[in-house]
């Protein structure tokens, strides 16, 4: 019997603006969350979700329906049988994971560049580790970046050895990654997204799927197709430079362009006329128009209209109004520089566009400058380019930046989940509060 603790460490502080209402394991990056590529590639019986303790209700709640999942927040003690913990910053790709656990000791931690990526471990082991995890995770929240603190560690696994892994020892031979910052996930979604497929159940056009007559597909042996979908006149699903998957109950209209690799998630709607290009995910029940490119929609967010998303991340409740464009390169064509934990951070690439958290609204004609990040619930209302970092709960006009009243944030999240038959439950409202409250002792 095997199982899964998944767990959150200090350096999540870099994913903020996308996990002020979720563990950054339920981050998406290719077809799959972090947190679904982990499951699948570490089979357990029971799983065990470790976030910061404030969103422990939410999280469990946003995964009822994960198999096997389990709470320690009543400090009942594993079930008998190995443990495997799991940093849920880590993107499994291939067979990775699995070569990390074959034939290695009973018990042992496993480190990258200072972070812990995994251990194994006894039940009486694993108590004591979770415990130490929460401490850590604990200590650092709202306080100084870091990585999981190593004494606490040793001290919950005295005898286990602490491995240390780099690209000497082979750990990520298949790509696996360590995310350490928000814009690593569209950088890494092509190489997810041909793991996705390849790891899926490959390509085909499942019964119940419907083309209509006009729909062309470039290199079928790498575009699968799921029952429900629905394809109208005009469609050009392009699998040459990697796979394509349309999800079940898609509805792509006519004169719609797919470049593969690319992901469009269940019940999402292609308007006519959009451009999906390469490396680009979408999650469940979203509406699209214009052209997105390299880029990753969480899922139930609306970029409806004409305009350029690119290399950007949206999280969900997202609304995009008419030709709202991102830039995603700079004019000097020089490394793009985005907000992260207090600061404007040196990203490396040239090209990033925008950061987006749940439940952001833009006006028609908004224009982002490159590397924009959006906090939650943040009201764009302005002509012209707003600055490169708006706080959580702001309303951005033109004559500047005002705290968005937190109530008349909640209803509108409220009215908008109701749209799509979900609910603003109790534990998402703490959460909404909490990091309302978060930013307002920060003003």
């Amino acid at each position: 019997m095997r199982t899964l603790v998944v767990f959150e460490d200090s350096v999540q502080r870099a994913f903020a603006t996308l996990t002020e209402v979720r563990g950054v394991f339920d981050l998406r990056c290719g077809a799959r969350t972090l947190l679904e590529r982990l499951v699948g590639a570490v089979p357990a019986d029971h799983v065990v979700l470790l976030p910061r303790r404030e969103l422990t209700t939410l999280v469990e709640e946003n995964n009822t329906a994960l198999p096997g999942l389990q709470s320690l927040s009543s400090g009942a003690s594993f079930a008998p049988g190995e443990v495997v913990f799991v940093n849920g910053r880590l993107l499994a790709l291939g067979k990775d994971v699995q070569r990390l656990l074959a034939g290695a000791a009973a018990e042992y931690t496993g480190w990258v560049q200072g972070s812990l990526v995994l251990a194994r471990c006894a039940p009486a082991g694993a108590t004591k580790l979770a415990a130490a995890l929460r401490d850590a995770l604990d200590a650092t929240t709202g306080g100084p970046r870091g990585a999981t603190t190593r004494e606490k560690m040793a001290a919950a696994l005295p005898t286990a050895p602490m491995l240390e892994w780099d690209a000497r020892h082979d750990w990520n031979r298949d790509g696996s990654a360590l995310l350490a910052h928000a814009w690593q996930l569209t950088e890494r979604n092509g190489s997810a997204l041909r793991d996705d497929f390849a790891q899926g159940p490959g390509a085909g056009i499942d019964p119940g799927a419907r083309l209509d007559a006009g729909v062309h597909i470039l290199q079928p042996d790498a575009v699968r197709i799921e029952a429900g979908a629905r394809l109208r006149p005009g469609v050009v699903l392009d699998a040459e430079a990697g796979p394509i998957t349309i999800a079940a109950g898609v509805e792509v209209q006519s004169h719609v362009l797919v470049r593969g690799p690319a992901y469009v998630g269940e019940g999402c709607l292609l308007k006519a006329g959009t451009k999906i290009q390469g490396n680009t995910s979408l999650g469940p029940v979203c509406k699209i128009g214009g052209e997105v490119e390299g880029s990753i929609v969480q899922g139930f967010s609306n970029k409806q209209h004409e305009g350029f998303l690119g290399h950007a991340f949206l999280a969900e409740w997202v609304n995009l109004g008419a030709d709202t464009n991102n830039s995603d390169l700079k004019n000097n064509y020089g490394n793009v520089r985005m907000w992260e934990v207090g600061e404007f951070v040196d990203t490396g690439l040239m090209f990033a566009g925008l950061v987006a958290a749940d439940h952001v609204k833009t006006a028609i004609d908004t224009q982002l400058n490159t590397g924009t990040v959006l906090g939650l619930a943040s009201q764009i209302a302005m002509s012209g380019f707003p600055p490169k970092y708006i706080p959580p709960f702001s309303w951005c006009g033109p004559e500047g930046i005002e705290v968005y009243d937190l109530e008349r944030a909640l209803n509108t999240a409220r009215t908008v989940m109701a749209r799509r038959d979900r609910a603003l439950t109790p534990a998402y409202e703490a959460a909404f509060r909490g990091a309302f409250a978060a930013h307002d002792r920060k003003s």
